[in-house]
């Protein structure tokens, strides 16, 4: 119940993706001086999963499932390799569409539906395995949500797809979801909010109009729509990643392609030299984007491919002095089937 954090060779980081269309969550090794590998081999999971998150500390993974009612538990050994804890995977009341944990490592929040109305779930994970503590009801229209916590733990951010919202959930000094406080039109179907590194900006995928919707964050967690949003990017737009200060930000389209843009003071996007960029020769639907910690490379996990059968591929990019992306090492078969939502995530 109280493994130690991942400790292999330095440099060393894990990428662990599932899928939504079978069973189960892969491991692979990432370094700045080498292609990624697989680690071990693909660990039991409930099939499902739209969410997969790996705690800020890199002792857990947790794997939520849409489809089984049940949250997975896992702890994360030296080497990268996944030990299912005691008690898990959790059974739920219903379905569990996206988890994320909060910065200190203390709660892990889950997206859910309570009677006709969605909600989010606060669970105490200090022991490793979830704990249930509260519920908090949201609207009937906030069923199948993402979400996203604010790097300073104290705001819940949680996006409508049905009714076009971002609501704003307080995190109160025990660590549990509040009402929300805030609800504010984010465009047409917004998917998988981003909150900046330095917590000062929020963006969200509008993935059918291929827009990017975007706010400024006040001290208390108060959203503030930006000049100029929603910004136009291209279709099937899953998603944002930001460089670790703040100043850049990809943005992975199913389009077989991934964007890049500067982020100014006012939090608008210029594109990088070369944006879009291509994800390579095999087409494919890129979905979720992560850096290393280096910053140096960015690795883009797909929903699918057209490389063998259909799985999900792990791509890596070498990230170049002006931003621009270039692709590295042939496409991985990850063997899992839709990776959609937030199903990837990787180790600090």
């Amino acid at each position: 119940m109280g493994a130690a954090p991942a400790r292999a060779e330095p440099g060393a980081q894990y990428i662990y993706v599932g899928g939504a269309f079978n069973e189960g969550v892969a491991g692979f090794e990432v370094r700045p001086d080498a292609d990624p590998k697989p680690v071990g081999a693909t660990v039991p999971a409930p099939s499902g999963s739209y969410s997969v998150e790996v705690t800020p500390d890199g002792k857990y993974v947790y794997v939520a499932s849409s489809s089984e009612n049940r949250i997975a538990a896992f702890a994360i050994a030296p080497g990268g390799t996944l030990t299912e804890l005691p008690g898990s995977p959790l059974l739920t009341a219903d379905r569990i569409v996206a988890v994320a944990a909060a910065p200190d490592g203390r709660h892990l929040y889950a997206t859910t539906t309570d009677g006709v109305r969605g909600a989010v779930i606060t669970y105490s994970i200090a022991g490793g395995l979830p704990v249930r503590v509260a519920t908090t009801p949201l609207d009937i229209t906030t069923h199948f949500a993402f979400l996203a916590v604010a790097p300073d733990g104290r705001t819940l951010y949680v996006d409508d797809y049905v009714g076009g919202q971002i609501l704003r959930l307080p995190l109160d000094s025990d660590g549990i979801a509040l009402e929300p406080r805030q609800r504010i039109a984010a465009g047409a179907t917004p998917i998988n909010p981003a909150v900046s590194p330095d917590g000062k900006l929020l963006y969200v995928s509008n993935e059918v109009t291929g827009t990017l919707t975007g706010f400024g964050i006040a001290a208390d967690g108060t959203l503030t729509p930006l000049p100029g949003s929603p910004f136009p990017t291209l279709p099937g737009n899953r998603g944002i990643t930001f460089s670790a200060d703040s100043s850049r930000a990809y943005v992975a389209h199913a389009l077989n392609s991934v964007s890049g843009y500067r982020l100014g003071a006012d939090g608008g996007l210029t594109p990088l030299p070369g944006s879009p960029y291509s994800a390579g020769a095999i087409p494919s639907a890129p979905g979720l984007s992560f850096f290393d910690r280096d910053g140096e490379r960015l690795y883009v996990v797909t929903l699918g491919s057209l490389s063998s059968a259909g799985p999900s591929t792990l791509q890596g990019f070498d990230v170049l002095p002006d931003g621009a992306l270039r692709p590295f090492g042939p496409p991985i078969d990850t063997g899992r089937l839709f990776t959609d939502g937030l199903a990837a995530d990787i180790t600090p």
